[in-house]
This record gives C-alpha cells, sequence and structure tokens, in this order.
C-alpha cells in the first residue's frame, strides 16, 4: 500500500519544471492545492503544459485533486512531481501505474495530515486562514457573506498616535497633556527604606524594602521605555478591549504629516482566535506564520469616511483572492532597545514595541479637539462586487487599499498581530481636520530671502522635526505650524517667540507668546 502526498503551487518536477498555479480556495499553510489541470513548466523547453491525473476521491472546485502517486507533466519528459509539503498524505491498497492516472473506481483508501487522521469520507482539511469568523463552525474558513460584528473574530483594540515623551514647545495643548510629557523618576532617585534592625523586621516585615525594590524596577522600566519612544508618538488605546503590555509606538512620515492624535496606526488588532482543541486546524499556527510572507485572513479593516465626512473604521469579509495579508517579523533595533518594523508603503511609518511601561497614563485630550467618532461595534460586510485589492496610497475609486500587516513579536507570549495603517492626509486640510501641509521655499513669497534650515525642533506630538528656514540676514528663524497654516517666527540668537506670521505676505497673525522658546534647539 503506496503512500503519497497531495502537491501543492511551486512544487518542482523531476525535469526541473515547477507547478505554476493551484486551487485559490484551498491551501495549506497558504499554499493554493494543485489540481489535475493546472499549468506546470517543463525545466527543459521551459514552455507550460497541464498536470495529468488525479487522485480519483478527493475533489476541489469539481476538479482531482493532484497526487504523487497520481500526477505527472504532460511535458515531453513526463516528468514527475516532488512534494515540498508533506502535512498532508494519502494511501491506496491499489497498487498505481507509473505516470497514468488512477481508475475512477474509488479504492479502499485512508487519506490523513501529520496532525491527525479524517474519519469518514476522503476530503480536504479546510484552508488554514489568520482569522475567521466563529459563525462558520468548526472545518469551516469560507468568508462571510453576511453583515457581522469584529467580535466574531477577535477582540480588537483601536490606537491613535498621542504626545512623545520628550514633545516640546506648542503651548496650546491642555496642561495635563503636557504633564504626560514628564520624564519619570530615575531609580536611583527613589528614597531607600530606613535601616530597620532584625527585630523590627521579625514584628513588622520586610515589605518597605520589597516595595522599594518595586519602585526600582518599576523606574527603570519606565525609563527604557520613555528612551525607547523618545522623539516619537505613543500609541494610545481609544478604543476596544485587545491590547498587550508594554509601549507601542509609531514615527515616520504619516505621523509627521498627522501630529498628535492622528489614528495613523489606525488598527492593532490581536487576532489569534484558535485555541488548543478548539477549531485549531481552521488557523495558523504562530511558527507556521512567521515562516510565511503572506497569509490568508477572512477579515481585513480599512478606514472610511461617513456622511459627514468623519474617519470610521469598516471590516470586509474576503474571500481567496482578496484575503492575503503581508507577514512581517519585528527587527530589535540596539539603539533603542526596542522592537521595530517599517511599512512598506509610500510614506514610510515606524512601528516600536518595548516590554517596558512608561509608566504614565496617556492623556485622552492630547491639544487636538477633533477627537474620533467610533462605533461601539465594527460591522464587518462583504466586499463589493467587482472590488479591486490595491496596496498602493492612492487606490481607484473602485479599488479597496489595505495597508496592513501581520507582524510577529519575537516574544513568545505575544500573539501575532494585524496592524492596519491609516491613511495620511495630503494636500489643503480635510473637513474637520487642522493639518496644513507646509509650503516649499519659493511659495514663501511675504519673507524676502528666506532660505531653507536644517530642521532641528521636534514637531508636538514627535513623529518628526519641523520644517525651518532663516533669513537673509540670519537673524530669524521660522519654523511651520501645521495646526494653524502659519510660519512661527523666533529670534535666531537666544530662540525667543515673536509671533506668528503669514508666509504669503510676512503680516504678523499672532503676538509672541510668553516663555514660548526654542533654545534648546538652536
Amino acid at each position: 500500500m503506496a503512500k503519497g502526498y497531495i502537491l501543492h503551487m511551486y512544487d518542482p518536477t523531476t525535469c526541473g519544471g515547477r507547478i505554476l498555479e493551484g486551487a485559490p480556495n484551498r491551501r495549506t499553510n497558504g499554499t493554493p492545492v494543485a489540481r489535475m489541470g493546472d499549468k506546470i513548466s517543463c525545466g527543459k523547453d521551459n514552455k507550460t503544459y497541464q498536470i495529468i491525473g488525479g487522485i480519483s476521491w478527493i475533489k476541489t472546485e469539481g476538479r482531482l485533486v493532484a497526487g504523487s502517486l497520481d500526477s505527472f507533466s504532460s511535458c515531453p519528459c513526463n516528468a514527475k512531481i516532488i512534494p515540498q509539503i508533506t502535512v498532508q498524505t494519502y494511501e491506496s491498497r491499489s497498487e498505481s501505474k507509473e505516470n497514468s492516472p488512477v481508475a475512477a473506481t474509488p479504492p479502499s483508501t485512508v487519506v490523513s495530515s501529520n496532525s491527525s487522521a479524517l474519519a469518514g469520507s476522503a476530503t480536504l482539511l479546510p484552508v488554514p486562514v489568520f482569522a475567521k469568523s466563529r459563525e462558520r463552525g468548526a472545518g469551516n474558513t469560507d468568508a462571510g457573506k453576511q453583515q457581522e460584528p469584529h467580535t466574531n473574530f477577535a477582540e480588537m483594540g483601536l490606537f491613535r498616535a498621542a504626545p512623545a515623551a520628550d514633545a516640546v514647545i506648542d503651548s496650546d495643548a491642555p496642561q495635563h497633556a503636557q504633564t504626560a510629557k514628564k520624564k519619570p523618576k530615575a531609580p536611583e532617585n527613589i528614597p531607600k527604606p530606613k535601616k530597620r534592625s532584625a527585630l523590627y523586621k521579625s514584628f513588622n516585615g520586610n515589605h518597605e524594602e520589597v516595595e522599594y525594590q518595586a519602585a526600582v524596577a518599576a523606574a527603570a522600566s519606565a525609563t527604557r521605555a520613555q528612551a525607547a519612544t523618545a522623539g516619537v508618538n505613543v500609541l494610545e488605546q481609544i478604543a476596544g478591549r485587545f491590547t498587550t503590555y508594554g509601549t507601542w509606538a509609531a514615527t515616520g512620515a504619516e505621523v509627521a504629516a498627522g501630529g498628535i492624535g492622528i489614528s495613523v496606526a489606525g488598527f492593532l488588532v490581536g487576532m489569534m482566535p484558535g485555541r488548543l482543541n478548539d477549531d485549531e486546524q481552521d488557523f495558523i499556527d504562530r511558527m507556521r506564520l512567521a515562516q510565511m510572507s503572506e497569509a490568508p485572513t477572512r477579515v481585513r479593516y480599512t478606514w472610511e469616511n461617513d456622511s459627514n465626512g468623519n474617519p470610521v473604521p469598516h471590516g470586509w469579509h474576503t474571500p481567496p483572492g482578496k484575503d492575503m495579508v503581508r507577514v512581517r517579523k519585528m527587527q530589535w533595533d540596539s539603539t533603542r532597545q526596542a522592537y521595530t518594523f517599517t511599512a512598506e508603503e509610500e510614506n514610510l511609518v515606524t512601528i516600536i514595541w518595548t516590554p517596558d511601561s512608561s509608566g504614565v497614563n496617556t492623556p485622552s485630550n492630547t491639544g487636538d479637539q477633533s477627537q474620533p467618532r467610533l462605533p461601539g461595534t465594527i460591522l464587518v460586510n462583504p466586499l463589493p462586487d467587482g472590488t479591486q485589492i490595491s496596496s498602493t496610497t492612492t487606490p481607484a475609486p473602485d479599488e479597496k487599499n489595505f495597508a496592513d500587516y501581520i507582524l510577529i513579536v519575537p516574544v513568545s507570549d505575544i500573539p501575532p498581530i494585524y496592524i492596519y495603517l491609516s491613511n495620511v492626509r495630503e494636500g489643503l486640510p480635510e473637513k474637520d481636520h487642522s493639518y496644513h501641509p507646509a509650503p516649499k521655499t519659493e511659495e514663501i513669497v511675504g519673507i524676502s530671502g528666506i532660505q531653507k534650515a536644517k530642521k532641528k525642533t521636534p514637531k508636538q506630538g514627535g513623529g518628526g522635526l519641523r520644517e525651518r528656514w532663516i533669513d537673509a540676514k540670519g537673524k530669524r528663524i521660522y519654523e511651520w505650524d501645521s495646526q494653524h497654516g502659519e510660519l512661527e517666527e523666533y529670534r535666531a540668537s537666544d530662540g525667543e517667540h515673536l509671533g506668528s506670521v503669514d508666509y504669503k505676505t510676512g503680516n504678523q497673525l499672532k503676538p509672541a507668546v510668553k516663555g514660548r522658546s526654542i533654545k534648546r534647539y538652536l
């Protein structure tokens, strides 16, 4: 009784060819299962042929599944196919003929995987996915066709960029937001407990020393977290129940453009709902996921504007062909002493995670008065008919832009995390937003002889440095205020604030703010 293996896309042939296609909705660990009639290349003449033969009692989409005992290439070499994925096997009591398909009458057979044998009639295991709806039930990983809540898939958390720990000068933010910028007390500055005698400790315990050590450990953790997120935006959770320990932050072009309160890392969703003995065969396990460059999932998210122009999150059922999400492993950054990941979109964003906690509660009011309007439940709907999937930042009207990833943090107790990056706002401010892009130097016609200067001052909320110019005489420094769309004027000698001016006319718009200075960034 010979044992064979289910064949898959990319499996090589004995003549140097390769299987070129497979079933889009039947995969093993993300790789499509091959079928009789699928395209296969020849390593000798580099032409394309078809797979001949299949396992007569196993079908998918009305076609026989290709097996190593029953399938071969129709190329002149009649090449055999070499299986590369060996988690699905089948056995035949009848001796299969070399280079010919098996008879149509099913023999007495068993189909199995490495983990468990399938009972009853021989069928393929469901396509394992990263996330699926609990409404599908065990053994079903198909995409949904009806509206349902996001809680059917997994708990999720919505985060937005909050002020950086060392963000500086804009006094327009509320005072309690400024308080959050204070650095934690250093471990060496924590008062040590009084020295106690052994007799005292025997009666009263050693709780003072224990509390001191706990305070020192917390202070050290906060110091490390502050160092890891210096100059960037800590991600503040504003909705949802999913979270992890440690501190998340983001920095990059989108954060810099958005400033405080922008939902840059729109979603930080821990979607690893598969548990031991609970439909575990339906989900891609962590070890396998870490080896993949992309993985299928039955839900993805985007930001969509509501009728009032406010961005709100939307979920989408993603069937085969529209379900593949990039999988990336976070890397250790020795400079920040934290794990980082830089997105691959045109506007680069770097996500940062450190296991340490800053010890500071991030304020919900960060100076940005346009709070996101979030529904209590995010609805997941089928994609509209004809929707194309795009990974660009400027999709066509009938496309969905999924700037999403599954992140693997190399820490055993942090599950793989789905993250969706919201779009950067471009050009003039959108409705209900106050972001203004910086003008080009040649557009600043209100100040004669102005020249571009090296950026030094961190933006309010972090995520980059303010655009800077200097006048022809080197006596005035100008920096762009993206919230109000005007130039902040400072004295070059001491960094004192002199007011705000119109970059087109040079006229003063606002008087000097007492106490505002960029002296430390001259």
